[in-house]
């Protein structure tokens, strides 16, 4: 019984002392890596509507934005003088795509980027390139995305979900500033 008990107590300790370690990196570390992820959003956001720095966030605007009760959420949306930044997620051939649209003070597109996202390399990665995004830019918020922009040959899945995306932030802005804000 000595045997068992001696290694056991042995391991235990060791999990203590690494969980604990672990949680009090996490707690020094948590503060930077948030910061840098702001940084790093931030640049996504003045890619995709120039100038718009600084950017407030309204994600508290839309109620129900955590379960937006469809394939396409939102997980984001800043204000600023310049205009909307939305963040959305769509379902991609090879899981989630996270889409950045700006949205410029004249309601049209100023600009796409995608984010996250593990689709095929050479094939659902091509969504990614400028001359599948630059496709979006000028279209009004209330003109239907789908007639406007082309899909990739070869890239239908996750090329319609960017699309998808981008017509729910269309209709995310339409609704926001039709309540007036």
């Amino acid at each position: 019984m000595r045997d068992i008990l001696k290694p056991a107590v042995s391991l235990l300790i060791i999990c203590i002392f690494i969980t604990f370690s672990v949680a009090l990196v996490y707690n020094v570390t948590a503060e930077t890596i948030a910061e840098r992820e702001w940084e790093a959003l931030n640049i996504a956001m003045n890619e995709v509507l120039p100038g718009g720095a600084p950017f407030e966030d309204i994600t508290e605007a839309f109620p129900g934005i955590s379960d937006s009760g469809g394939t396409i959420k939102i997980t984001g949306a800043f204000r600023s003088e310049k205009g909307y930044v939305f963040n959305m997620i769509a379902p991609g051939y090879g899981g989630d795509v996270a889409v950045i649209i700006g949205i410029d003070e004249n309601a049209s597109i100023s600009g796409l980027r995608l984010g996250s996202n593990n689709e095929t390399p050479s094939l659902g990665k091509r969504a990614e390139e400028e001359f599948f995004t630059s496709r979006f830019f000028g279209i009004n918020t209330s003109e239907n995305i789908g007639d406007s922009v082309d899909s990739i040959s070869g890239v239908t899945i996750t090329s319609t979900a960017v699309k998808k995306a981008a017509q729910k932030a269309c209709e995310y802005y339409n609704e926001y500033k039709g309540g007036g804000r």
